[in-house]
């Protein structure tokens, strides 16, 4: 509790502002940013990068607040046992969508109900109690993929490394193509699969060779129930995605049963770790593999995962026509299909930018195929809260997606309305440098503050931070660390973490915010005031990059007659301190002209100079952070 106060007063105090500020900003030295909105910031074609535009700054749009409440999420990661005080907290924290892995290897052999099914309804009650829309992730992790068996047999005699056969003191049960040698190499059942098996000699023939030698004793294999994923076309193919849709089916009904109205499928978890099961050919040597021969790209029309995104999809929205189907393979590829190629019905699809980790910029493009648009790439280290998917600072820009004119336009067959998750995104303190427990709250803190306003703001329409719950202030978790020990009823005032007081704060300003079909857009001119603030530095012929140049003014409407801007300086180093700058900001369209300034990280008013210009047009100055403040607009 002392350290969690100790937080917030490590920033700045109003009081000792307040004084001097009005004759500051009076005599300031004026800077402005014109124009702010600029649509050539988004020029930066494939493949180049740039350290200089800012893509996000190449539009405006005044979003929904209602729209942004329901867009905050977490990944529920919570012990067992934890679910009453968590998703409680987390609810008064002001998140209104979790997500939730029910990998296909919770399913039992015998497809009846999941392994730990009584867990998961009552995570699914607690969501129906508080309002929380859940996103079910369906998942095939190689370490339990599907329906298993997983069990232990014994070598006669040792086995060396590149040896195709072993020999077994049993070989009974044993299922060719889908019983294995597993863990040979990292969690992974079955890695090895038994292709051949001699029953008077106890040796079996393996897919690939051993990567390491065995001893003789005691080794771990599994059987699974359904075959890695083969070419589409097969009847291997055919049998495993039946089993895949029948899990995710099963799982829908489960979300209806405890009364769940809306809820969305994500279809898998990136194509980085545990993915071997999505292809056959992993499981086999690979100078001879299981189907050999070029294969359809597994992302698109007739590939693996296409064919079954596509059948997962068919089937939901005819048994559960409401529930969104989310394409969750491109997680960190973001555009390996195109959107318009996406399975037919398909909804949504999801990233993972992170990003937020400690990164050097040393002079050099990161990748040669890269190459700087402007011949320059400066030294400086980046640490952003937001991750750098929203820079080209990689050509990889999800702006070039979530723009308007892409947003709005790109949709696979059959939707109308496609919508952009984030379905993880946080920070580990570490990687940026912060090992105490304080300065790890304190990251986390405007992480998860930053990454919700501009995500949110600029065309992702759910982000689920992660994660919920890890037991050192120094992991990625939202939650107090002693969770295990709370009692059910433990009051959010007395255990809440520094970034679950911040978003309460946040979330608390957006009260009464109301549905919009269209919302009445603002327009915003920029005013640096005083001494300026590099964010890099240039050379002889390339310009420093300013901290105005990075100023986020991230526009909400709440209701008919009230209007909240989120306003902060995207500092690139999340690590350095900020002092609050002061700018001026021209706002247009508004729906009242009285405006009051908040800071939901120090719960205080923020100090504002406003003027009138005309109906509907003021004039704000303010000191801004490196943190969202928030601006309210109301009659």
């Amino acid at each position: 509790m002392n350290m969690h106060r100790s937080f917030f007063r490590s920033f700045p105090m109003w009081g000792l502002l307040m004084t001097s500020w009005s004759l500051y900003a009076a005599g300031a030295e004026e800077f402005p940013v014109a124009p702010y909105v600029d649509p050539r910031q988004l020029d930066c074609p494939w493949p180049k990068m740039s350290h200089y535009l800012q893509p996000w700054r190449g539009y405006l749009e005044t979003r929904s607040g209602d729209d942004f409440l329901r867009g905050l999420g977490v990944n529920l990661q919570i012990p067992g046992g934890t679910e009453e005080p968590a998703i409680r907290l987390l609810a008064e924290s002001g998140l209104r969508t979790f997500r939730i892995e029910v990998g296909w290897g919770e399913m039992n052999w015998d497809e009846t109900q999941l392994n730990n099914e009584a867990q998961l309804r009552r995570r699914l009650a607690l969501c129906t109690r508080y309002g929380i829309r859940p996103t079910i992730l369906i998942n095939a992790h190689q370490g339990v993929p599907c329906p298993m068996r997983g069990f232990q047999r014994r070598l006669v005699a040792a086995a060396p490394a590149g040896s195709t056969t072993v020999t077994l003191d049993s070989v009974a049960d044993l299922v060719p193509g889908r019983s294995g040698l597993s863990q040979l190499t990292t969690y992974w059942a079955a890695e090895a699969l038994v292709t051949a098996v001699d029953a008077a000699t106890g040796v079996v023939t393996l897919s690939k060779p051993l990567p390491k030698a065995l001893p003789a004793g005691p080794v771990p294999m599994a059987t699974l129930k359904y075959a890695p994923l083969h070419p589409v076309g097969t009847p291997e193919f055919d049998t495993s995605a039946a089993g895949c849709v029948r899990h995710t089916l099963y799982v829908c009904g489960l979300v209806r049963a405890a009364g769940v109205k809306e809820f969305d499928i994500e279809i898998w978890n990136e194509m980085g770790f545990g993915t071997h099961f999505l292809n056959i050919n992993d499981y086999y040597d690979k100078a001879a593999p299981k189907i050999p021969g070029r294969q359809a790209d597994h992302l698109n029309r007739g590939g693996r995962c296409w064919e079954l995104a596509r059948r997962i999809v068919a089937a939901v929205k005819q048994d559960f026509p409401e529930t969104r189907c989310i394409w969750g393979f491109s997680n960190t590829t973001f555009f390996h299909c195109q959107v318009t190629n996406l399975p037919p019905g398909t909804e949504g699809q999801s990233y993972h930018p992170y990003g937020t980790g400690m990164r050097e910029i040393d002079g050099h493009p990161a990748r040669p195929d890269q190459p700087s648009i402007e011949g320059f790439v400066p030294r400086y280290a980046l640490r952003m809260p937001e991750g750098w998917a929203g820079t080209f600072v990689q050509t990889e820009s999800l702006i070039r997606l979530l723009n308007p004119a892409t947003r709005l336009a790109k949709m696979p067959a059959g939707v109308t309305n496609f919508h952009h998750y984030m379905t993880e995104h946080g920070v580990l303190p570490p990687e940026c440098g912060a090992n105490d427990d304080a300065g790890a709250w304190r990251l986390k803190t405007l992480c998860a503050t930053r990454s919700f306003c501009f995500w949110l703001n600029k065309g992702v329409d759910a982000l689920h931070y992660f994660c919920a719950y890890q037991d050192k202030a120094t992991d990625f978790g939202l939650l107090p660390t002693d969770l295990k020990t709370l009692p059910a009823d433990a009051k959010f005032d007395d255990v809440a973490t520094p970034p679950m007081r911040a978003l309460r704060n946040l979330t608390r300003a957006f009260a009464g915010s109301v549905p919009f079909e269209h919302t009445k857009p603002l327009a915003v001119e920029v005013t640096a005031l005083g001494a300026q603030t590099k964010i890099f530095e240039g050379d002889a012929t390339h310009p420093p990059l300013w901290a105005r140049d990075v100023l986020a003014v991230l526009p909400f409407q709440v209701h008919d007659y009230k209007h909240v801007v989120a306003v902060y300086v995207m500092t690139r180093d999340a690590m350095q301190e900020f002092s609050p700058a002061p700018f001026r900001l021209k706002i247009s369209g508004a729906c009242g002209e009285c405006v009051t300034g908040y800071d939901p990280l120090e719960d205080r008013a923020v100090p504002l100079e406003v003027r009138r210009v005309a109906d509907g047009v003021v004039e704000v100055t303010l000191p801004v952070a490196d943190h969202p403040r928030l601006l309210t607009l109301a009659p």
